[in-house]
């Protein structure tokens, strides 16, 4: 509704139920009479009950022993079976050591032909120890001339 028609309202927009005016007397009185009638409930406390409700509680219930969740003896078993769990899984007794004597043969000889390179291996030597005369005959061949003329897979398959 606009503001501009709120002052040609006719109706209030409030209505009474039908017959409130002739029946709202007799409610009322019936509602007096009622209040004329005794008050009291039939229900009745005992005398002294909230002076020994507390008492009579406390007596019928058992005494409860209480356990403390983190005590001395607990942390101390957790913190054995977390050590116990570190120590396995570092000191596995299940890893085995790689050595020489567990290689094939054709696995070192895969890897010294495919990977093995002469930079890698020169790198290893500084050029400072080598001098001339570290390479000496061998039955009359220079040893570098010897090394030139070496098949690799000779050795390997030893």
């Amino acid at each position: 509704m606009k503001k501009e028609n709120l002052h040609n309202i006719k109706q209030s927009g409030f209505k009474t139920p039908d017959n409130y005016f002739n029946t709202i007397e007799d409610q009322i009185m019936s509602q007096i009479s009622l209040e004329k009638i005794d008050k009291n409930s039939g229900f009745k406390v005992p005398d002294n009950y909230f002076d020994t409700i507390e008492d009579n509680i406390l007596s019928k219930t058992k005494e409860i022993k209480i356990f403390k969740l983190f005590n001395k003896k607990t942390i101390v078993t957790v913190a054995s079976i977390a050590a116990m769990f570190v120590l396995f899984f570092n000191l596995n007794p299940f890893k085995t050591q790689v050595t020489f004597d567990n290689l094939d043969t054709d696995t070192v000889e895969a890897y010294i032909l495919n990977e093995v390179e002469l930079n890698d291996i020169s790198n290893l030597i500084e050029t400072d120890q080598l001098s001339q005369t570290d390479f000496i005959d061998y039955n009359g061949i220079s040893i570098d001339n010897y090394l030139d003329d070496i098949d690799l897979e000779d050795f390997l398959d030893e």
